[in-house]
């Protein structure tokens, strides 16, 4: 169960092995899912930026257990962020999270990436799954919450990307294709078109598979990069993002590109 804690054991539960090396794509790279932390400063994620010819988005959780909980918070954010070159948004973890701040200033963020990850479970607590020990009695009964949850984040939260697109927890992961059948991925797949909402190809879960990403760009939908990191080792450093544009022909045409926004 989830009461406040942030997303640190994202990367350790998806215990995925990293291929040796990727091909680049020609078309302009972004990363617009870095947290930055006591081991990840902006100037580091800059020079790492850099040094791997990737822009940079950051990203900050607001709501109870956060770091952003109110105008003032997210004003100084802002303020520190808009001094370097990146673009600014924010990752909500919990439903209903925009209504602690004032809409001028959430019209100054770049964008906004939210999942559906933290599911609300029925006493008021949450079901974090992406949490290595997270565990799923019936499947399917697990699929049909999951998909409502989704719908739900996607209608009526104001979101830009849609992050870690069809991530299984660790108990059902290995049914992935049996599980995302064709109705459940075309579900998503209308939500985000009807919404305008962006795809995050992410790199430490490696999702979604290509088959997903491949009925989403046959939709005309948009698509972004994201790391979801907070290191020096894994910010900016693209693989599976780089795999998966390959394999399924993405260009240029087919990223999301937040617009730069200027603070008020």
């Amino acid at each position: 169960m989830l009461t406040g804690a942030p997303h640190l054991s994202r990367a350790a539960s998806a215990s995925i092995a990293e291929p040796a090396s990727a091909t680049k794509p020609t078309f302009p790279i972004a990363d617009y899912h870095v947290h930055l932390s006591e081991h990840l400063s902006i100037e580091q994620a800059l020079d790492l930026a850099k040094q791997r010819g990737v822009q940079i988005g950051i990203v900050e959780h607001p709501g109870p257990g956060y770091k952003l909980n109110s105008d003032a918070d997210l004003k100084q954010y802002l303020e520190t962020l808009c001094q370097y070159p990146v673009r600014i948004g924010v990752q909500p973890v919990y439903p209903g999270w925009s209504k602690a701040f004032s809409k001028p200033l959430l019209d100054q963020l770049d964008y906004v990436l939210m999942d559906a990850l933290t599911l609300p479970n029925p006493d008021g607590t949450f079901l974090a799954i992406w949490q290595i020990d997270t565990v799923v009695d019936d499947d399917q009964a697990f699929m049909s919450r999951y998909l409502q949850f989704i719908e739900q984040v996607m209608t009526t939260e104001a979101l830009d990307i849609f992050g870690w697109p069809t991530f299984l927890p660790v108990p059902i992961a290995r049914q992935y294709a049996d599980l995302w059948t064709k109705p459940r991925m075309q579900r998503i797949v209308d939500l985000a078109r009807s919404k305008t909402i962006a795809i995050e190809i992410n790199e430490v879960s490696h999702v979604p598979d290509a088959s997903f990403i491949t009925l989403a760009k046959r939709a005309g939908l948009k698509f972004t990069f994201g790391t979801d990191s907070r290191t020096p080792q894994g910010a900016a450093h693209l693989y599976y993002c780089y795999q998966m544009a390959n394999k399924c022909g993405l260009t240029e045409a087919d990223m999301f590109v937040p617009r730069k926004k200027s603070l008020g």
